[in-house]
């Protein structure tokens, strides 16, 4: 792999990492009265969306784009604001840099600063969904999203649709936020949603930041693997993470509801 290669995949392995260390607990609770089995269908259907939906519209990739453009402010000012557990005053000027960044400037310095922000709106998509869906139905979301992105690039059917996104991105005018750049290392968006999931999840907990290395860890590792691979499911090493860290987080928090919490003692 090119220098170029290796520090794009850390930069994006960094972006995921922070996506788990960011959430405050309980952000964005209100949304738990909507709370409902059916939101978990939402994990795997945007991979099906992003790949059947767009093969057989492909304005629908345009759409997509533009979608995560516009919302991208709004996405990334609700992470800063409602969902990051840092004190305000010094976020606001986190993502006014940003915007700036990305907005004016070219090469590695705004694509890093687009793909934060980017990463910063889905980190709020993903908190949002760990409210809408009942705790003990996100695992089965996380694995179905893993083994349809995992099915879908073994039989092909991924890559068509990434070269229909590409193209869409490239024809808009402006920094593009529906996916994480940095060089030529890429993750999705849908990707990112499931790292925010995971930061989501474990919110507040004493492994918080142990889970975000953890995640950082090996997503850098499995980067590796692309001078090999050509492309990866970016799904699997968040799964992976979720899997290790869910037993141990729902059995600290039955405890705790029975009057008895149980020392932290690493990330299992």
């Amino acid at each position: 792999m090119t220098l170029s290669g290796c520090i794009g995949v850390g930069a994006l392995a960094l972006l995921e990492g922070a996506l788990v260390a960011l959430p405050k607990d309980e952000a964005l609770h209100s949304l738990a009265r909507w709370r409902s089995p059916a939101w978990a269908a939402a994990l795997p259907g945007s991979i099906l969306v992003g790949t059947f939906g767009v093969q057989a519209l492909p304005l629908l990739a345009v759409a997509l784009v533009a979608l995560a453009g516009l919302a991208a402010v709004v996405l990334s000012a609700a992470a800063l604001l409602s969902v990051a557990q840092w004190p305000r005053s010094a976020m606001l000027p986190v993502g006014l840099t940003l915007a700036a960044l990305s907005a004016v400037t070219g090469g590695w310095s705004g694509e890093l600063s687009a793909s934060t922000l980017t990463g910063l709106g889905c980190l709020t998509v993903g908190v949002a969904l760990v409210r809408l869906i009942p705790r003990h139905f996100i695992l089965s979301g996380v694995i179905s999203m893993c083994l349809v992105d995992v099915t879908l690039l073994l039989l092909g059917a991924g890559q068509p649709a990434a070269a229909l996104m590409s193209h869409a991105a490239r024809h808009l005018p402006g920094p593009v936020f529906a996916h994480a750049s940095a060089g030529p290392i890429s993750t999705d968006y849908p990707d990112l949603v499931l790292a925010g999931v995971l930061g989501g999840f474990v919110g507040g907990h004493p492994n918080q930041w142990r889970t975000a290395a953890l995640l950082a860890t090996l997503v850098a590792a499995y980067g590796m693997l692309l001078p090999y691979a050509g492309t990866l499911p970016a799904t699997v090493p968040i799964a992976v993470t979720f899997v290790i860290c869910r037993p141990r987080r729902l059995h600290e928090r039955s405890r705790h509801e029975r009057g008895t919490v149980l020392p932290p003692s690493g990330i299992t």
